[in-house]
């Protein structure tokens, strides 16, 4: 789309590679990174731009020592992020989110087929969050969430909900520079739990 909001299609991929780099120098024995990746985004920008992006998600994991394992929609989500601790289900230890975001909710395909906003079911919203079990995850379990305004209402809601903090954005972030997102500049951003 010439007036897209995401003037590049690998903003939250290459983000979420840089973490998991970073992530890589601390991890314990037995420890794993999940990298989950929401395959309709990818496979219609795949049309739309005539460059197979599945494929260059996969090899951009590969360098790094990961493959995606692909969801197509929330209810898969949930599913993904139900852990009961036994060695094939590892509860979950820490969770990022690299994607669009309001305060409300998380977005998966903001602006791919609605320009500015997205559509159920490719939203979590925060009245979904019932479906996400706090026993999923550890008790020290960290979690950030490096969408836009998701500080605002989203992160504690899932605090409340899921029973773990979250850390979330107070305004704008900004993904443009590459790496990792930073706050937007403009008036009073922050990162908030």
């Amino acid at each position: 789309k010439k007036a897209s909001h995401d003037k590049y299609w690998g903003n939250f991929i290459d983000s979420a590679l840089t973490r998991a780099e970073e992530l890589k120098k601390d991890l314990k024995p037995g420890d794993v990174i999940v990298w989950l990746v929401f395959r309709p985004s990818y496979a219609s920008r795949t049309s739309e731009d005539q460059q197979d992006y599945l494929k260059i998600i996969e090899e951009r994991g590969a360098k790094v020592g990961l493959s995606p394992t692909y969801f197509d929609n929330k209810t898969q989500l949930f599913t993904l992020l139900r852990r009961d601790g036994s060695k094939e289900k590892p509860k979950i230890s820490r969770l990022e989110y690299f994607g669009h975001s309001n305060k409300k909710c998380w977005m998966f395909d903001y602006s791919n087929r609605v320009d500015g906003g997205a559509l159920e079911p490719l939203v979590v919203h925060v009245d979904d969050l019932e479906k996400i079990s706090g026993s999923s995850f550890t008790s020290n379990a960290e979690c950030v969430s490096y969408g836009c305004h998701s500080g605002e209402e989203f992160s504690q809601r899932w605090r409340m909900v899921v029973g773990r903090p979250m850390v979330g954005a107070v305004g704008k972030t900004d993904y443009s520079d590459g790496g990792m997102p930073k706050l937007s500049n403009g008036k009073e951003g922050s990162w908030v739990y």
